[in-house]
């Protein structure tokens, strides 16, 4: 988590994407940071768009209880953890505003199956916000960034998280094919075929 925090910029960028797809309507959104992780992204949401309700779900328990730590450092009173897989989602259907999720899609054991519920939970006109790692992105430049990680003391464990990810990551169009087959309309795509990561936007129509 320490690397991590290293690069705020990474989660403000991300949470600024989110700000820009808020719906009008509702006084007080809901936001499902799915794979959450150590909670720091659902922390800049909180940060960001202090209206908004904030569900940090994990299948990590370990996980979960660091981004509580997280959250309450930084007082931050509406903010839910839920311990749960992203095939089964424990939340009433057409209920959320917005799903995000950073990095965490390489890790669902039945991504159809976790689109369908990221879908179902979502109120019409409800958008997905995908951050994801690029299968497409060069083996010669992954090498760099696990020596950049090396150097900057990222620790065993983060470097090998984080390189072996991109071995079971999906490319552009895979994740553009799990969107429509889901019947979601896709409306923004960000980045390149060759850049580590790529970001999607997405609409329950």
């Amino acid at each position: 988590m320490q690397y991590m925090e290293k690069y705020p910029i990474l989660y403000e960028n991300l949470a600024k994407i989110i700000q820009k797809n808020l719906p009008q309507s509702p006084s007080k959104p809901l936001i499902v940071d799915l794979g959450a992780g150590p909670g720091l992204l659902s922390a800049e949401i909180r940060k960001l768009m202090p209206e908004t309700n904030v569900i940090s779900l994990d299948a990590s328990i370990k996980m979960l209880e660091m981004a509580k730590k997280h959250a309450f450092k930084d007082d931050f009173r509406k903010f839910g953890i839920i311990l749960s897989m992203s095939e089964n989602i424990p939340l009433k259907s057409s209920s959320v505003d917005i799903v995000v999720s950073r990095f965490s899609l390489p890790y669902w054991e039945q991504p159809k199956v976790s689109f369908a519920e990221v879908f179902r939970i979502l109120k019409p006109g409800g958008r997905v916000v995908l951050d994801a790692l690029n299968k497409d992105f060069p083996k010669w430049k992954l090498f760099l960034i696990k020596l950049h990680m090396f150097i900057n003391l990222a620790g065993r464990n983060v470097i090998r998280y984080h390189i072996d990810a991109y071995e079971i990551a999906y490319t552009i169009e895979q994740v553009g094919c799990f969107l429509t087959d889901a019947k979601f309309l896709i409306i923004e795509k960000e980045g390149n075929k060759k850049d580590w990561k790529f970001t999607i936007v997405a609409e329950k129509s």
